[in-house]
Formats: structure tokens, sequence, C-alpha cells
């Protein structure tokens, strides 16, 4: 993967981005490392975000840290290493479930334009609450305990106020389908 910015690291323009009293040898590794996630990864978002995440290694690790310098920079980019390969299964992890959750969409939502105001009035006419279970329900396509569950309702209460709300909007709107079961 190549990186979507084009921005250059020189050790002049690269922001001291660790404070304190951590080792001044990794402060001088900052600029090599985050260049090092620049080359590999999609943006200098993640770059940073990848950078930020070998420096808590190392951090954790202090104690263990080799003395040399020449070791240090390996040890270092050993750490880099790993936290870049969890970043590429992370983003391998995120694509399959993207993947999965567009193959999962059974239909798309329902949405009321502005102009559908017979609709609207209709749907306006039922206490907030039960407005609420049945736009869960018909329009975001939602189980009627799912939808209930949503609300903080038992499953029996939703269906209760679900089958009493489709009883009010039948005496409005008439039963056009013919399947009215009274």
């Amino acid at each position: 993967m190549m990186p979507t910015s084009t921005t250059n690291v020189s050790k002049t323009e690269f922001p001291t981005v660790i404070e304190g009293g951590f080792d001044d040898s990794i402060r001088m590794l900052s600029p090599a490392l985050f260049g090092y996630f620049l080359r590999r990864v999609d943006t200098a978002d993640d770059a940073a975000d990848c950078l930020s995440e070998t420096f808590m290694v190392l951090w954790r690790q202090r104690d263990g840290l080799p003395e040399s310098p020449d070791g240090l920079r390996a040890w270092s980019f050993g750490i880099a290493k790993g936290v870049l390969s969890n970043y590429r299964r992370g983003k391998i992890r995120q694509g399959a479930l993207s993947e999965k959750l567009r193959e999962g969409m059974v239909h798309m939502p329902v949405v009321i334009e502005p102009d559908d105001q017979d609709i609207l009035a209709v749907l306006n006419t039922l206490r907030a609450r039960d407005r609420e279970l049945v736009i869960l329900i018909v329009l975001d396509g939602f189980g009627v305990a799912e939808a209930g569950k949503h609300l903080g309702l038992s499953a029996t209460a939703a269906r209760s106020r679900y089958a009493r709300a489709r009883a009010r909007l039948r005496t409005l709107i008439g039963d056009p389908y013919g399947t009215d079961k009274r």
C-alpha cells in the first residue's frame, strides 16, 4: 500500500512527539520510524497512529531496551514491523467486516420525504413511543422484539403496542391491501 500523503519528513521538520524523561535516542528515531510508516500505510494519520503505538510498546519495554544505538534502532524497527503487521491485519478485518455488512443488507431503509405529508400526518397521530416503534419496524427494518428492546420494552409489550398502533393506523387510512383480519 502506498500512502496517500506525500509528506516529506526530515529531521528538522519533524515535531518532537515524545516529552519527558523517555530516552533521547528513542526521540532521535522518531523521524525514521515515522517515515517507515508513511511509506507503508494509507494516510499520514495512520502513520502517526502506528508511530504512537510503537512508542507505547517501547515505553512498556523501556527497562529492557538495548543500550547501543544500533541495537536500539534494530529493536525499535522490529517493534515497528509488528505494529505494521497489526495495522494490516486490522485493515483486512475491517474490509472483510464491511463486505459482510454490505452483503447482509437485505433492504435499503425507506426514507420519508418531506413532501410525504400524508404519511407524516398519520404517523404523528400516534403517541411518540408508538410512532418510534412503528418507524423502527416498518422503515428501519427491525423486528418487533428488537425494536421494543431498543425502546426499553419487553417483547410482549412491543408486540402489543405495535398491534394497537397498526390498528389505529388502519382506522385512519383504511386497509388498501385487504389484509384487515377483524
